[in-house]
């Protein structure tokens, strides 16, 4: 039931602005996509678990459901990196 939307609201109880935040969740979806392939193929994932893993257990649209506003880049990157 994890949200995106959570952290980035309690990002001050982290001494982190709204901003600092953002930026860090974006570094990490920027990373998951990058490496997505490599570390499966470490793992020695075939297709099928692949696709099962990605977009449920990683990049899963609920977790970025209620980005909007500032934060909706985040969710689109999310949409975009799913959808290819």
């Amino acid at each position: 039931m994890s949200r995106i939307s959570s952290c980035v609201n309690a990002a001050g109880h982290f001494l982190l602005s709204r901003e600092e935040a953002m930026a860090i969740v974006e570094h990490q979806l920027a990373c998951i996509i990058r490496q997505w392939d490599a570390v499966c193929t470490e793992a020695g994932l075939n297709e099928t678990d692949r696709a099962f893993l990605w977009g449920r257990q990683f990049l899963n649209p609920y977790a970025f459901q209620d980005l909007d506003g500032d934060a909706a880049g985040l969710k689109a990157m999310a949409d975009t990196a799913r959808s290819s």
